[in-house]
């Protein structure tokens, strides 16, 4: 009998014990991100430069801080909203990034939660759709370069 009890408060044990998840890093840091973003609503395009500024914390999560936008007319009359935005890691190489939202001047998009990859440094995401009618990419190098681990 003692050993059945001592085998369940065993497994009650490990089974409380979180399996290795995964993580940005560095951690606890400040970061830049860099690159081309484009978003389309009702046909038209708007293709710009991108600058955000982010944090990671000491959990291994990502904060988009800020973020300014250059290149076509327009462009720099792009404003985000609900920030930070909270990147959470999903697997090895991809992270949602929640909340995402922004005015523009082809239509506000968003809030919704964006699906990102994340290799060597680089964020991308191709044809993601956000609530407003919208579609977003982007391909975005991150200084220094954030990376996933377990």
């Amino acid at each position: 009998m003692k050993a059945a009890i001592a085998i369940a408060a065993s497994v009650m044990l490990l089974g409380s014990v979180p399996a290795a998840a995964y993580h940005l890093i560095p951690e606890s840091s400040d970061f830049t991100g860099t690159g081309k973003t484009s978003a389309t609503k009702n046909g038209v395009s708007l293709p710009c430069k991108a600058k955000f500024t982010g944090h990671t914390d000491a959990n291994g999560n990502g904060f988009v801080d800020s973020g300014t936008f250059s290149g076509q007319v327009g462009c720099s009359t792009v404003g985000l909203a609900n920030l930070p935005w909270k990147g959470v890691v999903k697997s090895a190489t991809k992270l949602v990034i929640q909340n995402v939202q922004f005015t523009s001047p082809i239509g506000d998009c968003g809030p919704g939660n964006l699906p990102v990859k994340l290799s060597n440094g680089v964020i991308s995401f191709k044809n993601q759709p956000l609530p407003g009618g919208c579609v977003v990419s982007g391909k975005i190098t991150t200084s220094p370069a954030l990376s996933i681990v377990p």
